[in-house]
């Protein structure tokens, strides 16, 4: 606004603002149906009144968070771009793009987070709206990505729509667990990590044509052990997998403080009282559902590189684990996205019971991945845990716009990470591919 308003109409903005921002802290750890306005007018220390003049509806208040949330994204990206120089290259401006990305991210977090865990949760109009908008940032980044293609910068093997989304998963993924003070890396450092991860690639020998056959075909023996273990064990009664199965779909749609039993009951099809005789509590299903959408991807994700032959090499382990890993999120999708969406919306007592579950996974990820690197087969420029969590961010990130109906079968996705994990987006210089087919991308 211009600066010759009068005071009170700056002191009505500052409180619109205070108001978006507290909005956004509160959908993101409560969801969309578990936050009542009175919530957010306590967090930005205001009257009721005050908040109800600005935004007389939750509905009003939750697209106004989700469209000034993008409109920053998108707007400050876009100038950060269009102020490179004339001749800036086509990779510079897609690095350029990366870095004004995260830099936002990090900024406004709690906007990101909020749009990440409530899109699927808001009213249909609200959503087709906002998804408009989120398609036009969208193209605005594959302009980037096949530009930089028609330049000759980039590998013409890539889907661009799926590298973008593998992109602005990670990238997303950042505000729910990255400290700077805390972690003892700076953000330009983090910059740093994510641009080599994606530019240049993991691997030490980089490659034109990487095939993931032998990973597939250990996962298939995985896949037959886990089905074989299922029917064997006869703990969980059939009962209380409907009870999770449907829990999954209610938390992913309603999110964590929006859910009550009797939804879940419901979609279970069963009586609400059944359910204490599985489940003591909201709290307690909540943590097995969680344990179960972990147990699955960390059993897929260990058997499948137990099942590697003997003279498997520590970067097929890790490559392995990493196929894997997206394949259970594709075909446990309910799970994975519910897990996306409530995680950071669980009270801490709770959250606590699954946590050591989801650090003993990240561990064993970061563990394979320290074994490539002292093989000599990943660069060591690298730091372990910041590249395990902006993997995994971009793999749980894919159940959200990955189309089975699509363009890719998952293999052919989970190809698509491979090339790009380890060979990065990059064309390959001549004289680093000699080792490589010689067939042409």
């Amino acid at each position: 606004m211009a600066n010759g308003r009068p005071r009170p109409g700056k002191k009505g903005v500052a409180t619109r603002a205070r108001i978006l921002d507290s909005a956004a802290l509160i959908f993101r750890n409560k969801g969309y149906a578990g936050t009542r306005l009175s919530d957010v007018a306590a967090a930005a220390n205001t009257q009721a009144g005050s908040l109800y003049y600005h935004f007389p509806s939750r509905e009003e208040l939750v697209e106004e968070v989700l469209r000034v949330g993008q409109e920053r994204t998108s707007g400050f990206v876009r100038r950060r771009v269009a102020a490179l120089p004339g001749d800036a290259s086509d990779l510079d401006r897609l690095r350029e793009a990366i870095s004004a990305h995260l830099d936002c991210v990090l900024e406004i977090g709690d906007y990101t987070a909020a749009t990440i865990r409530i899109i699927g949760q808001v009213p249909e109009e609200i959503r087709r709206r906002r998804l408009h908008e989120q398609r036009e940032y969208g193209e605005f980044w594959r302009s980037l990505v096949n530009r930089a293609h028609a330049s000759g910068d980039f590998r013409t093997d890539l889907n661009s729509s799926a590298l973008r989304m593998l992109l602005l998963g990670a990238i997303n993924s950042v505000p729910d667990w990255f400290r700077p003070r805390r972690d003892g890396m700076s953000t330009a450092e983090l910059k740093a990590q994510v641009d080599s991860l994606f530019l240049d690639g993991l691997a030490v020998h980089r490659q034109e044509n990487r095939s993931i056959d032998k990973n597939l075909a250990a996962i298939a023996v995985a896949e037959e052990k886990v089905l074989r273990r299922s029917r064997e064990d006869d703990t969980k009664a059939e009962g209380a997998q409907r009870i999770l199965d449907a829990a999954a779909k209610v938390f992913r749609d309603k999110g964590y403080a929006g859910t009550r039993l009797a939804d879940v009951a419901a979609a279970s099809g069963i009586q609400t009282g059944s359910m204490y005789y599985y489940f003591r509590s909201r709290e307690h299903l909540v943590v097995e559902m969680v344990l179960v959408a972990w147990k699955r991807t960390d059993d897929l994700a260990r058997l499948s590189v137990d099942a590697l032959p003997a003279d498997a090499t520590a970067l097929d382990r890790f490559s392995t684990a990493l196929t894997a890993h997206l394949l259970s999120v594709l075909r446990n999708t309910m799970y994975t996205s519910a897990l996306v969406r409530i995680l950071g919306q669980i009270p801490d007592k709770v959250r606590d019971q699954t946590v050591k579950y989801q650090r003993a996974y990240l561990e064993y990820w970061r563990g394979l991945l320290e074994d490539a690197m002292a093989s000599g087969e990943i660069r060591t420029n690298i730091d372990p845990s910041v590249t395990t969590m902006l993997l995994t961010g971009a793999l749980n990130w894919a159940v959200e716009w990955y189309r089975p109906d699509g363009a890719l079968s998952p293999e052919d996705l989970a190809g698509q990470v491979a090339t790009v994990v380890f060979d990065g987006v990059t064309k390959i210089p001549a004289d680093r591919s000699q080792s490589s087919s010689p067939t042409p991308v």
